[in-house]
């Protein structure tokens, strides 16, 4: 009798880890979804400013479902100061939405230029800004900070080669780190 509670109790503790699980993953994707009126944003992020640099570039996927066409006309955060939009990646002006379809803004392609950023912006980090549209209003996002060179949203290569070359190795720990160093406290220091 006691092992078929035991069974029992293990297969509701393994339906209610799994319903747990499928939520989580469920929440996890509307993390990268923001809607205001017809515009859906997708897979928001922004390459992280080049080292000594003060602006970054922003992407994003905009989806338009309206039957009317709407634009991107500004972006906010309190952490940089202005944004140029470059709809067609080269000239100043709103990103035009055309009713039903969608735009991504990507690098080598359209983007918003992030200038003046008065924070050091972490990689691997979010970025809390609101994209102000034209007919739709606003709607605050947060968008994934990728490395100076990223080719896309969470690219593992640029991640890894910022890490290597800022000293963030997560490739775990390493045999014999500390040997000899019994006793003594690590000290490290950022430069300033």
């Amino acid at each position: 009798m006691m092992k078929r509670r035991s069974f029992l109790a293990s297969g509701a503790l393994l339906a209610f880890g799994a319903s747990i699980a499928f939520f989580s993953m469920d929440l996890v994707s509307l993390a990268h979804e923001y809607e205001v009126g017809k515009i859906k944003v997708q897979h928001p992020w922004l390459r992280a400013p080049q080292d000594g640099d003060n602006k970054a570039q922003f992407y994003a996927m905009i989806e338009n479902n309206g039957d009317a066409p709407d634009r991107l006309i500004g972006v906010k955060s309190e952490k940089f100061g202005k944004t140029t939009i470059l709809a067609d990646g080269k000239s100043e002006g709103p990103l035009t939405i055309p009713p039903k379809q969608k735009i991504t803004l990507a690098p080598g392609a359209g983007y918003v230029d992030l200038l003046d950023i008065k924070k050091h912006l972490e990689v691997g980090w979010g970025l809390e800004m609101t994209l102000v549209f034209e007919k739709a209003g606003e709607v605050t996002i947060d968008a994934a900070i990728d490395a100076p060179d990223a080719k896309h949203a969470h690219d593992a290569e640029a991640m890894e080669r910022w890490e290597k070359a800022h000293g963030k190795d997560n490739s775990g720990p390493k045999p014999d780190a500390h040997q000899g160093h019994e006793g003594h406290m690590m000290h490290h220091h950022d430069g300033m």
